[in-house]
């Protein structure tokens, strides 16, 4: 009975004693990233990663459902053969390894794809140079020498005078 009554304090003791800890421990909050902490090739790697590996089990999906579809259809809507995601798989070893291949490849087409096309928007947001607003000025149209005045369109009334002057 006693070495229950000490083991019940020890506990109460030790629970008390762990968790006072944190209220002395120092903040381990972690600092942000830097904007340069990482170079951009790096982001990039990462962002193509993540996108890839996103992308998997969607695609994954998409295929195996389209290619259920395709060997029902070749085996002439045979019910054997009829698409069902809720079924165990009726795949043979190799079907299985075309369908993972075929997802991983769609994956890292995805990933590519989104790979160069930051890599355009980045280059392009390099090409636009700011307007220096002092370089504009405006000429009137009357003091302009090369400038041409373009007539407005005819009305059909004067097309029509037009037409019977140029017939005469």
């Amino acid at each position: 009975m006693k070495i229950k009554r000490l083991v019940f304090k020890l506990l109460i003791l030790s629970f008390f004693v762990i968790s006072a800890f944190p209220l002395y421990a120092e903040d381990s909050a972690p600092k942000p990233y830097e904007e340069d902490e990482f170079p951009q090739s790096l982001k990039d790697l990462r962002r193509f990663e993540i996108i890839t590996i996103g992308a998997l089990p969607f695609v994954t999906l998409d295929t195996t459902l389209a290619y259920s579809t395709y060997r029902y259809a070749r085996n002439d809507f045979d019910d054997a053969y009829k698409p069902d995601i809720f079924s165990p798989s009726s795949f043979t070893q190799e079907e299985q390894k075309g369908i993972i291949l075929t997802s991983v490849g769609v994956c890292v087409g995805i990933g590519l794809t989104d790979f160069i096309v930051q890599i355009i928007k980045r280059s392009s947001k390099r090409k636009i140079r700011p307007v220096n607003y002092d370089d504009i000025s405006v000429i009137p149209i009357s003091e302009d020498e090369d400038a041409a005045i373009i007539p407005l369109p005819q009305t059909d009334s004067e097309a029509n005078e037009t037409i019977q002057e140029i017939e005469e």
